[in-house]
């Protein structure tokens, strides 16, 4: 998820109700039900989102298990399908690439008590899968160099992961964090930036150095992360806080600045759209909330919630 003109990525997840009460301690997962297209899946609980490249779709994950696409208009979004994913399958971050013609969504998650990978089309097929012996808890994608980078909750590491192949390579492991969960990727700037659900805090790595450093702490869960390519800010949904914060990582002193709180009850995740737009997803409200980028709240999915 990148600018709020020029637009590129985002992040974030549940097992059940219950389990999802820790998430002011840690990231939840989300398992996703079997199953075909949908012509009208209910929509319950976003936990978590992505935009394509040009902010004019929506791609939201709801505690239902169902993935719903929208298309992004002036002042609405309009669902135009849904589908169900494997059941074995635990989400915890999601990504969209548009590579070859094709697009996709590429999820890091859980499956069968490892760590995976898995890239699918939008019509529900399977297109590739890595696995790893950790816990995936967070993925961003970089198109221009066909790779993604993949965060492990259990291990706090940082693997690269080669979208064109089968290869996976461990890049770093954060020693002081202690649960790591989102990721977002500065393509353009060879960083990576991951949350550490459980402190409340989130590093930066350079990929050119080999160095990680604390870019900013204080928060509460930080549970989506989305760079901005062009003006540099990192967007942060916190759920704790009920709010989205953005952090200029240009600053010498880098702060959290909260953008928008009031209606959030717990933003989960996060993308950029289209004419210079953020929208929510807002699991406690049940809704996706689509704001200025000035934090001004335009309009809310569904509209009679």
């Amino acid at each position: 998820m990148k600018n709020l003109h020029a637009l590129r990525r985002t992040r974030h997840s549940s097992l059940a109700v219950m389990r999802l009460c820790s998430i002011l301690f840690a990231l939840g997962f989300l398992p996703l039900q079997a199953g075909k297209w949908p012509e009208q899946a209910e929509f319950d609980r976003p936990i978590m989102m992505d935009s394509n490249a040009e902010g004019s779709e929506l791609f939201v994950l709801d505690a239902g298990d169902t993935l719903h696409e929208f298309r992004v208009t002036g002042n609405s979004l309009e669902e135009f399908r849904s589908i169900s994913l494997p059941p074995s399958l635990t989400a915890a971050d999601m990504s969209y690439l548009l590579a070859g013609g094709q697009e996709s969504l590429v999820i890091a998650g859980t499956q069968n008590d490892r760590g995976i990978v898995a890239r699918y089309a939008l019509d529900g097929q399977q297109l590739q899968v890595w696995k790893f012996p950790n816990i995936c808890s967070g993925i961003d994608v970089g198109s221009a160099s066909h790779t993604a980078y993949v965060a492990t909750s259990d291990s706090n590491e940082i693997y690269r992961v080669d979208l064109q192949g089968t290869q996976s390579t461990f890049v770093a492991r954060i020693s002081t964090a202690m649960k790591l969960g989102p990721l977002a990727f500065d393509e353009a700037g060879q960083r990576v930036f991951v949350a550490d659900v459980a402190a409340g805090a989130i590093y930066q790595y350079s990929l050119a150095r080999k160095s990680v450093k604390v870019l900013v702490t204080g928060l509460s869960t930080p549970n989506a992360l989305s760079y901005d390519p062009d003006t540099r800010l990192l967007y942060v949904a916190d759920p704790g806080r009920r709010a989205i914060f953005t952090v200029d990582t240009r600053a010498g002193k880098p702060v959290a600045r909260e953008l928008v709180s009031s209606p959030l009850k717990s933003p989960y995740g996060m993308a950029l759209l289209s004419g210079n737009r953020l929208a929510v997803a807002d699991y406690g409200a049940q809704s996706v909330y689509v704001f200025s980028g000035k934090g001004a709240l335009l309009f809310r999915y569904p509209p009679n919630r």
